[in-house]
């Protein structure tokens, strides 16, 4: 296990069981590099770069990401809470989350295509005039998320549940869906299924 010391830079290290709870990292570099059970929550992360990382177990509970570039980022297992990632570096903003916690994140105007958020429980997060076209959402939990002005162009939506996308307000052509769950995407029309 490597700690963040004086440097900088940072290339194929592993980090395990480190806190920077509610603490501040500035002018990071980190390329291909692994993070394991680590506590990050409250942690404000600014103008830091990481590409090409693993976080496995990672808390990131109200954690702020100021001018941050995410590039090529998985998520696995981690606790994802409070995030407004409208706040990083979103020119190439690039992420996997694949079994997450996601709740109360804001997800706005970000273009996301084919990303992953896979098999997640993704609560309450906001993703208006989001570009998730190609996106792998598959057999997440969308409960009290919004879907509002959303490309969802052939986004993977099978086995999800709890969503509400009005598809009169999303673009949702050529996308994915599972029944019954599908029947949802009439509740806009107000009409009777029997």
């Amino acid at each position: 296990m490597k700690s963040f010391g004086n440097s900088n830079e940072f290339q194929d290290a592993v980090f395990k069981n480190v806190s920077l709870e509610d603490q501040k990292l500035t002018n990071k570099l980190f390329f291909n590099c692994e993070f394991q059970n680590c506590n990050f929550s409250y942690t404000n992360f600014e103008s830091c770069l990481f590409e090409d990382c693993s976080f496995f177990n990672c808390n990131f509970s109200l954690s702020q990401m100021r001018k941050t570039q995410i590039r090529g980022v998985t998520f696995t297992n981690c606790k994802i809470m409070g995030i407004d990632f409208t706040k990083c570096d979103t020119l190439m903003i690039d992420f996997s989350i694949k079994e997450c916690n996601v709740k109360s994140c804001i997800f706005s105007d970000l273009c996301l295509k084919k990303c992953f958020l896979y098999k997640s429980a993704v609560i309450e997060c906001d993703f208006v005039n989001t570009d998730l076209s190609e996106t792998d959402l598959s057999q997440s939990d969308f409960s009290g998320s919004l879907f509002h002005n959303t490309n969802l162009f052939k986004a993977n939506l099978t086995k999800c549940i709890n969503y509400n996308i009005d598809p009169l307000k999303n673009n949702i052509r050529k996308a994915e869906f599972s029944l019954p769950e599908a029947l949802t995407l009439l509740n806009t029309f107000e009409i009777k299924i029997q």
